[in-house]
């Protein structure tokens, strides 16, 4: 850890861990608080025990109503129909299901006398609704769930009162339906009978207003569009005509007039005359009854290009054109005749005379035919005008009339529509009343129950079990996550600046096994390590003792946790290479980490199997215990070394034959001043640093103790020791920033469950069936 994330006190967090290993710590964590576990297992299985016993029982009796078709085929007579069967029977339900009906229910039955009379109708109301289940029975289909009968029933601790309840309720569902079907088929024949009468005033009214219509609007209808548009074409075909003959005998009257004007010029005298009646005789005039019979030949043309000759238009132009060929064969005659006479001055005097009266004659006929041609084509324009109007008003009439008769149309397909469904219905009632359409039947009646329906002891006690694990695992997690501790060597490892030298599995001591000082045995203890216990009389002999059991360096030495200890040596010793003497300080957080035995085990392989001098220093004036592995434990110790009342080689007591040396705290009379030994063992140092390669000082917990501080500031390497699964995280993290980064810090995992460790650490520890852990002491 660097200074600044000891300053700054921000705790690591460490990076997400993979599924299976995260179910791996919590089934270690659950075996670790097994008694929880357990224990919550017990109480889960013992309250369900006696819900079975406490609970009441509850018998359910059930019926089926079948529901048939309509026994004709619907090809012939198609049933009323209405609300889709689901929808009637929720009906039914919902009526069957009510206040009133379940009233009569509690009346003829008694299910609930208790009830009532403590909490009243409704509350006992209620519990019948909910002891009542209704449910359809079917079979999936491709427009939905067909239903094919219907299931009742009721519970009740009473099977008898279920048996005779589930019996009423099915006796209303069959009397409700056929109740409902009855009053459906007479509503419906009722209802389309009014509905087919209005529509009838309706469509009699549509029909006079449609009448009415085309009388008012007889020459505007589409149908005589055409017709105008033949007559607007005759009309305007004589308008061009008539327009004509008045341009024609308006210039003849101009004629007749300019002829007259002449003439009266003209004295009578015979030379006179005759030079007058040279003139007319020799002057060619044109005849207007001639001009009037081609115009009129002219138009009968085209009316006969038009029209046969039954067209009233064609017989009035036939007879005006004979009437005027006739009076042109008189005036040709009367000439002629004319031209006969002799040619005598005498009666010269007297033709002229005629002439001009025939003249005066012929103008006022053709000013009379002129009046008459205008009068009449002023009429044929203002017929013109008419039936344009007409013409143009045919699309506004056709719009209306089609509205008339669209909605008379709807109206007569409403009207059959309803004429066909009141048939069918008045069909469909006779058809209920002799029962052959829909009905719903009994086919299963109620049964009377046997075995209770409630409670479900096995349902129960299967809750219990899982409720209670439930219980006891979300306890034990729960106290894990609530209390986080370090449990594996990689939780260790993401801290920063902290180097795990070593994970050191949880083992028996040998002292603990009941049968170790007693009969040879072969165990296998917590670390996986086979041991070999002796008797009573060799275990003395070869100084096992229930103090030192714990060195199991010494007497496990093919165990997982002597190869850790001897992987952390190791570590050490290589990392220190260059110094001539190191001081390590071993310390822990809290007390019962395994300090001291980590002190023991790590010197003694350091110096049995490295073949380091080493010392072990007992630091912790309060709670001292090096003492119990020295050789010779009643030795004196650094306190009576720091007085000066020995010398340094009478307080040093030695682990068997191998080079580690034990400098226990000594005795202690009265109060310690801790910090004032610690400055004094600093005077020392240098002079243990030449004779030994390592110093182990065996400190107090650094949460608990002032003098830690003071020692850090004296060792090269400090060595952490944490009990897996115990130290709380924040604690330990507490304590590295105590202690800052005044030396490297290393940490050794204790007690770590042997089963969280590497497959080929836990392989290493499979021992052999010639294996003898505990071997002949030398």
């Amino acid at each position: 850890m660097n200074a600044n994330d000891t300053e700054s006190g921000v705790l690591y967090d460490p990076p997400s861990e993979p599924l299976p290993v995260l179910i791996q710590g919590y089934w270690r964590t659950i075996v670790r608080r097994k008694w929880i576990m357990l224990g919550s297992l017990a109480a889960g299985v013992v309250i369900a025990a006696m819900l079975c016993l406490v609970l009441p029982k509850s018998y359910r009796s059930s019926t089926l109503i079948l529901i048939e078709d309509q026994k004709i085929p619907t090809d012939y007579v198609k049933g009323i129909g209405g609300a889709n069967m689901e929808q009637r029977l929720t009906t039914i339900q919902q009526q069957v299901m009510s206040r009133t009906f379940l009233g009569h229910i509690l009346d003829e039955y008694k299910p609930y006398e208790t009830q009532i009379r403590r909490d009243g109708i409704e509350s006992a109301i209620e519990t019948l609704r909910k002891m009542i289940k209704v449910e359809t029975v079917g079979t999936p289909g491709s427009w939905g769930k067909s239903v094919e009968a219907i299931s009742i029933s009721f519970a009740h601790e009473d099977p008898m009162t279920a048996m005779k309840v589930t019996e009423k309720l099915a006796s209303l569902f069959v009397e409700e339906n056929s109740r409902a079907r009855a009053q459906l088929v007479t509503s419906v024949s009722a209802f389309l009978e009014q509905e087919l009468q209005e529509a009838q005033k309706l469509l009699e009214v549509k029909e006079r207003a449609i009448s009415e219509f085309k009388t008012r609007y007889v020459t505007e209808l589409p149908e005589q569009k055409e017709a105008n548009l033949r007559t607007l074409d005759r009309l305007q075909t004589e308008l061009n005509t008539t327009t004509e003959t008045i341009h024609s005998l308006t210039a003849r009257q101009n004629l007749f007039e300019k002829t007259i004007a002449q003439s009266e010029q003209y004295e009578m005298k015979d030379g006179a005359s005759s030079q007058l009646i040279s003139p007319i005789k020799n002057q060619t005039i044109q005849d207007p009854l001639i001009v009037r019979l081609r115009e009129l030949q002219k138009q009968l043309s085209t009316l006969m290009a038009m029209y046969k000759d039954t067209y009233p238009d064609v017989i009035v132009l036939k007879e005006e054109i004979a009437e005027l060929q006739t009076r042109i064969a008189e005036n040709k005659n009367v000439s002629h005749s004319k031209e006969l006479q002799p040619d005598r001055h005498v009666e010269l005097g007297k033709v002229v005379d005629l002439s001009m009266q025939k003249l005066v004659s012929q103008m006022d006929e053709v000013r009379l035919d002129i009046t008459n041609l205008k009068a009449r084509e002023a009429r044929i324009k203002r017929d013109m005008r008419e039936i344009e109007n007409r013409v143009e008003r045919t699309p506004s009439r056709e719009q209306q009339l089609m509205i008339l008769v669209r909605d008379y149309d709807n109206m007569q397909k409403n009207y059959q529509a309803l004429l066909e469904k009141r048939l069918n219905a008045r069909v469909a009632e006779n058809l209920e009343k002799r029962q052959q359409g829909e009905q719903i039947r009994v086919m299963d009646p109620a049964n009377l129950p046997q075995k209770p329906e409630k409670p479900n002891r096995l349902l129960i006690m299967v809750l219990g079990l899982l409720g209670g694990g439930g219980l006891g695992v979300a306890m034990t997690l729960g106290i894990d996550q609530l209390n986080p501790t370090f449990k594996r060597r990689e939780e260790v490892e993401v801290l920063p600046g902290i180097q795990v030298l070593a994970t050191i599995p949880e083992f028996l001591p040998l002292s603990l096994q009941s049968n170790a000082l007693e009969k040879p045995s072969l165990r296998i203890n917590g670390g996986g390590t086979r041991t070999l216990a002796t008797n009573k009389t060799n275990s003395s002999r070869n100084g096992l003792t229930s103090e030192n059991a714990s060195l199991v360096a010494k007497w496990q030495p093919r165990s997982i946790a002597a190869e850790q200890y001897r992987m952390a040596a190791t570590k050490l010793a290589l990392s220190n290479d260059e110094r001539h003497s190191t001081i390590v300080e071993i310390t822990s957080a809290l007390m019962g980490e395994g300090k001291t035995t980590t002190v023991v085990n790590l010197g003694y392989t350091m110096a049995r199997d490295l073949g380091k001098k080493t010392l072990l220093i007992d630091c912790d004036f309060q709670r001292p215990a090096l003492h119990h592995y020295a050789k010779f434990p009643d030795r004196a110790g650094l306190m009576e070394l720091l007085d000066g009342q020995v010398s340094l080689e009478d307080c040093l007591s030695v682990i068997d034959e191998s080079p580690c040396s034990i400098l226990a705290a000594g005795g202690v009379a009265g109060e310690c001043n801790e910090l004032w030994r610690i400055q004094q063992l600093k005077t020392i140092l240098p002079t243990l640093r030449e004779q030994f390669q390592y110093l182990f000082l065996n400190t107090p917990p650094v949460l608990s103790s002032a003098s830690v501080g003071v020692l850090t500031s004296l060792a090269d390497e400090i060595v952490w020791v944490i009990h897996a699964g115990y130290s709380p995280k924040n604690l330990v993290q507490k304590a590295f920033m105590v202690l800052g980064s005044v030396a490297r810090q290393q940490v050794i995992l204790n007690r770590v469950d042997v089963k969280s460790m590497s497959h080929h650490i836990y392989g290493y520890a499979m021992p052999y069936a010639s294996d003898r852990l505990i071997e002949k002491v030398k």
